[in-house]
């Protein structure tokens, strides 16, 4: 009977191992997930705005004004 009680206590541990390990993996594919969405959205398509002139007054780069000639 011992070996019946054992055999019992290894195949609970080993359920219990397993739903612990699906549940890290299953959080793990979702914050993954999450990173991939991310990098998605920081690496989307750049416009392109042209020649850039320097704008003295805000201290930052703009696209040139169009000039009619």
């Amino acid at each position: 009977m011992p070996p019946v009680i054992l055999f019992a206590l290894i195949g609970a541990a080993g359920i219990a191992g397993y739903k612990i390990w699906s549940g890290l993996m299953d959080q793990a594919q979702s914050l993954r997930g999450k990173d991939a969405s991310q990098m998605r959205r920081a690496t989307a398509p750049v416009r392109d705005l042209g020649n850039l002139e320097w704008d003295e007054g805000s201290g930052v780069y703009r696209p040139r004004a169009k000039r009619e000639t």
